[in-house]
């Protein structure tokens, strides 16, 4: 009889939890809620400068956006203070790699037969 009870008792308990736990992931799944659509976070965003698009980045003007993949991309800006991001050249020349990996001195590297910022540059004057 006494084990009887006991194993009710503790039955009813498991019960209980396993309800109670099942509760709480319930409301913590409903506070999370869906997840924000990109034009929501871009239209709540409290930026008071200027907000990147590609990288939701906010800075002060349009041409101070970051590239979305800044290890692997250079960004080159435009004479029209525009920018564009393109690809690292993929060189086996370790000293242009380090070039190209440094933040300053890659987006100004202009090596003829390299598509780098300073062929951007040619191209978008049309002299390419």
């Amino acid at each position: 009889m006494m084990w009887n009870l006991l194993g009710s008792f503790l039955m009813t308990i498991a019960i209980g939890s396993g309800f109670l736990f099942n509760f709480n992931q319930h409301q913590n799944q409903e506070q999370q809620g869906a997840p924000q659509s990109f034009e929501d976070k871009y239209l709540n965003s409290e930026c008071g400068g200027y907000l990147c698009p590609d990288t939701m980045e906010c800075v002060a003007q349009p041409k101070d956006c970051p590239c979305p993949f800044p290890s692997s991309q250079l960004r080159c800006v435009l004479p029209d203070n525009q920018y564009i991001c393109i690809s690292k050249p993929a060189t086996h020349d370790e000293k242009l790699n380090e070039i190209y990996d440094d933040p300053v001195k890659g987006p100004k590297a202009k090596n003829k037969g390299v598509r780098d910022c300073g062929w951007v540059s040619q191209a978008h004057k049309d002299l390419i």
